[in-house]
């Protein structure tokens, strides 16, 4: 989570080289998901939405808010194995709009682990349809940023 990821991708672009890959406008003008690539590596972040989301900016939270990000062939299996081994679960799995299975979980030393398992392979423009259609379902007064 970053306050400001329009302006941390600017910095990245301009720092290290990085390309946007995908970039998706939340409400209110805030980045709700964006890729980046640096090199052969892949970097995800958003801006901090606030409310009761546990994932903060290090400003708002003290400290860091990087998770490690895991595709695993079955997440449903390695999710449970992790809660039996001393994982807290964070968000719990669910079925996700941009075609992923997901969950978030807290390891016993406090790093933060998002699970998943790709299930569709979807275009960015289907990504963005169905985020749309997200977005009014929990923000009925608002509509994305284009």
């Amino acid at each position: 989570m970053i306050n400001g990821a329009a302006e941390a991708i600017e910095f990245y672009r301009r720092a290290f080289g990085a390309t946007e890959s995908f970039k998706l406008d939340a409400p209110g003008g805030k980045v709700g998901h964006a890729e980046i690539q640096i090199g052969d590596s892949r970097i995800m972040m958003a801006d901090d939405c606030g409310g009761e989301s546990p994932f903060r900016n290090p400003q708002t939270s003290g400290g860091s808010p990087v998770g490690l990000h895991l595709y695993v062939e079955d997440v449903d299996a390695v999710f449970d194995r992790a809660v039996s081994a001393g994982a807290t679960v964070i968000k719990p799995m669910q079925d996700q709009f941009y075609g992923d299975r997901t969950g978030a979980l807290k390891d016993p030393f406090g790093h933060i682990w998002f699970l998943a398992t790709q299930k569709e392979e979807l275009s960015p423009d289907k990504i963005k349809q169905r985020a749309e259609t997200m977005f009014k379902q929990h923000h009925p007064d608002t509509a994305p940023a284009s």
